[in-house]
């Protein structure tokens, strides 16, 4: 069985886990193109997905140059760095409804110390494997510094596409939304800390 869930920590101490329901259409894109990846010769399989601004981008999920020119690849990258809210997860105040084709939140909180936004910090990856069950976890923590109380309301996981081969390509879209449950209110110099948890159980 898979299951996603997201676990919302406030001010270092845990509140709730909830199911993530609401993996895209860009997900599902990528995660097709991927199994159909060959590995030899080369291979330039890819898919046409939407980045966060609605544009349509080409995403690779694995690229060969045979002619031995070096290049880098990352098709499905999260790991954003601190402050950088273009990629990795993000979070927003907005309330829609979740439909398969969103390419945004519906109202993203921005990076920053100014009003209305957070400190969007760095991200941390862990993994475990033991007996009939494993998972993968991405965390990212927000502080507040804008001086005011921010309620957070929903969640969200944007993909980096990265390649130099045969083009250069960096498309950033997300493959996940969630509005929360229960919306988390940060006061100010508080920290929200939102995690992703990919389990895998026989």
């Amino acid at each position: 069985m898979i299951k996603a869930e997201i676990i919302v920590e406030l001010d270092g101490k845990y509140l709730y886990t909830c199911i993530s329901k609401s993996l895209l259409q860009n997900f599902g894109k990528m995660f097709c193109t991927m199994l159909g990846c060959k590995g030899t010769g080369t291979v330039n399989t890819s898919t046409t997905v939407t980045d966060t601004v609605g544009s349509p981008q080409t995403a690779y999920c694995e690229t060969v140059d045979t002619s031995g020119a070096t290049f880098y690849a990352s098709p499905l990258a999260m790991n954003a760095a601190d402050n950088d809210d273009t990629y990795g997860i993000v979070v927003g105040s907005g309330t829609a409804s979740v439909s398969p084709g969103n390419y945004s939140l519906a109202s993203k909180i921005s990076h920053g110390t100014g009003s209305g936004q957070l400190d969007y910090g760095v991200h941390t990856v862990t993994e475990s494997y033991t007996g009939t069950s494993s998972y993968c976890e991405i965390s990212r923590s927000f502080t507040n510094m804008s001086g005011a109380e921010i309620t957070v309301r929903e969640v969200g996981l944007i993909a980096r596409n990265r390649f130099n081969y045969p083009t250069s390509v960096d498309a950033k879209f997300l493959i996940a939304r969630d509005v929360l449950p229960y919306p988390v209110t940060v006061k100010n110099l508080g920290s929200l800390t939102v995690r992703y948890r990919i389990s895998l159980t026989l």
